[in-house]
């Protein structure tokens, strides 16, 4: 879509102190970090063209590809992501959500077929992937959710990346 402009900012920012009085005074521990990734508009390094965004009900096992056109942008075109610049994933399930490969394929984040990522009830599972991004193609874009509901549930995800 030549018509179409995409600019993406997504920041954690984690703020605390730790306090403790003893005899002698207060001691304070402070945490302060902020971090995040921008993407302007385009298909180099540190750019993307494609924001996919969603609440989608998960059945109990659910397979999404991302580099097929079965997901939708805004605009309803479909997507076919070559390379991966952040995805974010939220468990809103009720139960822990497990995220691994396809059968048949093994996507970029995981380094065998048996690798899974647990997200707890509540949880979210935030990664960038900078500079030309995680190459994802037909034999690879595929992503398996599976949960023990046993009905459809909400997951949120944000994939941003480059047609």
């Amino acid at each position: 879509m030549d018509n179409v402009s995409v600019n993406f900012d997504l920041s954690l920012v984690a703020q605390g102190d730790n306090s403790s009085v003893q005899s002698l005074g207060d001691a304070i521990d402070k945490c302060s970090a902020s971090r995040g990734v921008q993407y302007t508009d385009g298909n180099g390094a540190d750019e993307c063209d494609v924001i996919f965004h969603d609440t989608i009900d998960i059945t109990t096992l659910d397979t999404l590809d991302f580099n097929g056109v079965a997901l939708k942008d805004a605009f309803g075109v479909g997507l076919a992501i070559t390379k991966l610049k952040a995805l974010f994933i939220k468990n809103n399930t009720g139960v822990e959500l497990e995220v691994s490969n396809d059968a048949a394929e093994i996507f970029p984040i995981f380094n065998a077929a048996t690798d899974v990522l647990k997200i707890p009830v509540g949880g979210e599972q935030f990664m960038t992937f900078p500079g030309a991004g995680l190459t994802i193609g037909a034999a690879t874009g595929s992503l398996e959710f599976v949960h023990a509901t046993g009905t459809a549930s909400p997951v949120e995800i944000i994939a941003v990346g480059v047609r």
